[in-house]
């Protein structure tokens, strides 16, 4: 991952409507399929530069993709309904066969468990700990595995959680600080010595759905997020960069279970919202809804569900190509 950062060095986690007085804020109304959708949501498209690497990367593959014969999308339809309904309108074949991590849980038996698909070494000692700690009371914080900030606002996010008075679990990447180690302030493992447990990864589907855990502050990746929906666990959403934006959006504004941070994080909102992620009316409501989601995610991949009768198509369409 360092590597694709310094490929990228210009990724940084900056409020870029306020770069382009308030530009970014117009509403978009020509995405198939998509509402109430505002410019700076949509991925890789906050250059003037037309020979932008990673600009033209995405427009390739989108041109692409228009010749494939079908398309798999890594969601199910009772989430993304429209956007899926749209996308139709554009590609011939679109299968929606997620949510992924539930489909591969069925088959724990035939070993593809021992597979693994984390990026990072795990550390499973966070699960002892959380053991330890009440029903829903501990707040997951992970910014994934290319999200980075700065060391102040590092600091920031530290002493929000320590503010709270909210049991943490944090993951601390090595190279989550940009350009230099993460050091954290001396009041803040004075005050969170014994409500907080700091490691560099986990395994995030089995503390995502570890009954101790209540809310998760992410960067709203798309893996993060619809785990998080599958483990019936609300968000507090500090999106990054690519496609971060607009799953925040959704999960904010469709999905009803993410609340947005801003990108000059301070400690105040930061505590404010882990607060009222964790213990206020707002988050209980969010919770709701998200083992809502999580009761729909169950079903999609149900031997009748969607996401498993879509998975068959696909399948036999990509045989049937090669005949």
């Amino acid at each position: 991952m360092p590597a694709f950062r310094q490929k990228f060095p210009s990724l940084n986690h900056t409020d870029l409507s306020n770069l382009s007085n308030g530009y970014l804020e117009t509403k978009v109304d020509w995405a198939p399929g998509m509402k109430d959708v505002r410019l700076k949501d949509f991925p890789f498209i906050q250059t003037t530069d037309p020979d932008e690497v990673v600009f033209n990367f995405v427009i390739g593959v989108a041109e692409t993709s228009v010749k494939a014969r079908a398309i798999a999308f890594h969601t199910f339809d009772a989430l993304e309904p429209e956007v899926l309904d749209g996308l139709s309108t554009i590609f011939p074949r679109v299968y929606s066969i997620g949510p992924l991590q539930l489909l591969l849980n069925q088959f724990e038996e035939d070993g593809l468990k021992s597979i693994g698909y984390s990026l990072w070494k795990e550390d499973h000692e966070c699960l002892q700990w959380l053991e330890t700690k009440e029903p829903k009371s501990v707040v997951y914080v992970n910014f994934g595995s290319i999200t980075v900030m700065t060391a102040d606002q590092l600091v920031e996010f530290a002493m929000g959680l320590v503010n709270s008075n909210i049991p943490f679990l944090w993951i601390i990447r090595p190279d989550l600080v940009i350009g230099e180690s993460a050091v954290l302030p001396a009041e803040f493992a004075e005050e969170t010595e014994k409500r907080g447990f700091i490691t560099s990864w986990c395994p995030q589907e089995e503390v995502l759905n570890h009954p101790a855990v209540g809310g998760f502050l992410t960067h709203s990746g798309w893996g993060s997020t619809i785990e998080s929906l599958c483990a019936g666990v609300p968000m507090v959403c500090w999106p990054f960069f690519a496609d971060q934006a607009m799953n925040c959006r959704y999960s904010c504004n469709e999905w009803g279970v993410g609340m947005e941070i801003g990108n000059n994080v301070k400690r105040e909102e930061v505590e404010m919202l882990v607060k009222e992620l964790m213990e206020g009316g707002k988050g209980e409501k969010m919770r709701g809804k998200a083992m809502e989601w999580k009761r729909l995610a169950e079903e999609a991949v149900g031997p009748e569900g969607t996401s498993s009768i879509n998975l068959d198509k696909f399948i036999h369409e990509i045989i049937s190509s090669n005949n």
